[in-house]
């Protein structure tokens, strides 16, 4: 019985180093390959690696630029007049309303404590909303509630509550108008103008690149300015 363990050894010894245990393993190895193949078949044409070529990326790119390039106005935005003190240094005299003109008089008679600002005519109510998102505040002359008209800024819009703020810059008290209230008033007192405040002059293609960001083109083309 003690010579047993011994003879089961050195038999394994002489097996695996045989040319009979390699054949065999190099068997089992093309068997296994074999098997593999009928069952699976070969591999699909369309699960292989292909390249990144100039066409696809030309593809990819199309894609994320005609993306970025769909004009949207944001649902809500909001300007902080803290933050634009030349715009508060043209209300340090409360604007006197006695015409229609009253916006036109208001850009000339802050030449003093302003020096950029711009006349802007044949405005839509979506032309003051892309102002607010690129950070501009439009300053309009509306009436609350049969009032006289008033000269302030446009800060704030949102579509979710169809309500704008209009802001004192003086004491930063916000009043608000619905939508539909606003629009009356702007287009009654105002004549679809505003004034913009800024810190560097103003040209046609600045406000037009701005516009561009959230309009179509045919929501600005009637726009005109006059700047300083």
């Amino acid at each position: 019985m003690k010579r047993f363990p011994y003879f089961l050894r050195k038999t394994r010894h002489i097996f695996l180093n045989s040319s009979l245990y390699s054949a065999l393993c190099a068997f089992v190895v093309l068997l296994t390959f074999a098997l593999l193949s009928i069952n699976c078949g070969p591999v699909p044409q369309g699960e292989l690696y292909i390249p990144e070529t100039e066409n696809t990326t030309a593809e990819d790119t199309t894609t994320t630029q005609s993306t970025q390039s769909e004009a949207k106005l944001p649902e809500s935005a909001t300007v902080d007049l803290k933050k634009h003190a030349y715009i508060r240094n043209a209300f340090k005299q409360r604007p006197r309303v006695t015409s229609r003109d009253a916006l036109d008089d208001f850009q000339t008679t802050t030449r003093r404590t302003v020096r950029h600002s711009a006349v802007i005519a044949n405005c839509s109510f979506d032309v003051l909303k892309a102002f607010i998102a690129n950070g501009w505040t439009p300053i309009v002359m509306v009436g609350f509630q049969g009032r006289t008209p008033e000269i302030l800024p446009l800060s704030e819009y949102n579509d979710q509550s169809s309500m704008v703020s209009l802001q004192d810059p003086t004491n930063l008290t916000k009043r608000r108008l619905a939508y539909k209230d606003f629009e009356e008033s702007w287009k009654k007192n105002s004549r679809n103008k505003c004034v913009l405040i800024t810190p560097q002059k103003l040209s046609e293609t600045d406000v037009q690149k701005v516009l561009g960001e959230y309009l179509s083109p045919e929501a600005f083309q009637e726009i005109s300015m006059r700047s300083r």
